[in-house]
């Protein structure tokens, strides 16, 4: 029998992060709200200095939270950065087309991002954001002392406090509807989305990564989900709240899904995420390849990858063409793959280490748009949070 009731997740429902929170809440009675900007660039541009030398008011929260799980196996983290390293050109396409619209599903998800309106207005920023800490969290020694990683997973967590601060005012009844505002729940979903629903996309692509490497990936997020605080309170080690495996995680999602997906009339937010989310990519498609059909490709992957009954849920038109194109066109990233991974040259271009051309493609991307890597911060307010975007 499946440990994911409704009697346990109504219990994770009720948690956020108190941690994080009463340490935004101190920031915000001083008045040194305003400085957390500074502090995270200066974390992201120089990893030596001890966060809590650079804000000593945060040291509890800095000591806390520095510390990864008892026991870690640091050589499987490795082999699960490797993975995404291995297939990044094909795990952003599932992220893209997968793993963040399918969530959009979720009311009690959907309300909140859309609160800021930076989903819509800039999706693309979205989607940067979520590639550097995906990136950061599968680079090279992310998890050693004072690695990308880690530091992503304190970032996040005094955000996420800052959002949790602010929402009550404009959403009122959330709380009696949906639980907690970022609660250990939908943090867990959204770790699934970057772990579980990332593999499941490349196997609907056609990719044969293996149990071994698909356990390894999802390892490193599992470590990552406790590093973002989800675990007892009193169990900061604790992979309590976690799923134990691949499998695990799919009963975890068949449980979110029945508790939460529904369909588009109940869930207006989320339709217009996902409405932003598939126009963003059909603008990166360059014009001069709509004349070959190319501009239909998301709404395929979105398709296949999600399924039907998630793209009417999110009410996303689908395509109307051939089955054989269809399964074609999804397939074909998993070929190419097949075709020149045994090159020796190519292979060591493109997926021979933490330097492949993949991760430096995407890192590249993020410089151009923000000039510097994403650098987090802690809202104020709602209009704070809105100018992030």
């Amino acid at each position: 029998m499946s440990r994911w009731t409704n009697e346990f997740l109504d219990h994770l429902r009720s948690q956020g992060d108190s941690l994080a929170d009463e340490s935004v809440a101190k920031m915000l009675q001083d008045g040194e709200i305003k400085h957390v900007t500074e502090i995270f660039k200066e974390l992201d541009q120089n990893n030596d200095i001890p966060p809590k030398d650079i804000y000593p008011q945060l040291e509890a929260f800095f000591e806390v939270t520095n510390q990864l799980p008892e026991n870690v196996d640091h050589e499987r983290i490795k082999r699960g950065e490797a993975v995404f390293i291995d297939y990044a050109f094909a795990g952003a396409l599932a992220l893209l087309t997968k793993s963040l619209p399918e969530g959009y599903q979720a009311p009690n998800l959907a309300n909140i991002l859309h609160l800021s309106g930076n989903l819509e207005r800039h999706p693309y920023h979205r989607l940067l954001a979520v590639l550097q800490m995906l990136v950061n969290v599968n680079s090279s020694s992310g998890f050693e002392p004072g690695g990308k990683a880690i530091i992503d997973a304190q970032k996040l967590r005094l955000l996420h406090a800052g959002i949790r601060h602010i929402c009550p005012q404009y959403l009122p009844d959330y709380r009696e509807k949906y639980g907690e505002f970022i609660n250990h729940e939908d943090m867990l979903g959204t770790i699934i989305a970057f772990s579980y629903l990332l593999l499941m996309g490349l196997r609907k692509m056609g990719y044969k990564i293996g149990k071994e490497k698909e356990e390894d990936y999802f390892y490193t997020w599992r470590v990552f989900a406790v590093m973002m605080g989800i675990h007892p309170p009193d169990k900061p080690h604790s992979f309590e709240y976690v799923p134990d495996s691949v499998e695990d995680a799919a009963q975890f999602y068949a449980m979110y899904q029945e508790r939460h997906y529904v369909d588009a009339e109940q869930n207006p937010h989320g339709v217009s995420l996902a409405a932003a989310n598939l126009a963003m990519l059909e603008d990166l498609v360059p014009w001069y390849l709509n004349i070959f059909g190319v501009k239909s490709l998301p709404r395929i992957y979105m398709e296949k990858l999600m399924g039907q009954k998630a793209c009417k849920n999110l009410a996303l038109p689908l395509f109307a063409g051939g089955k054989i194109i269809e399964n074609v066109l999804v397939r074909l990233p998993s070929v190419l793959h097949i075709v020149f991974s045994p090159l020796r040259f190519t292979r060591h271009i493109l997926f021979g280490n933490q330097h492949s051309l993949g991760m430096m493609l995407f890192q590249r991307m993020i410089n151009v748009e923000f000039g510097h890597s994403v650098t987090f911060t802690v809202p104020e307010d709602l209009k704070a949070w809105i100018d992030m975007g």
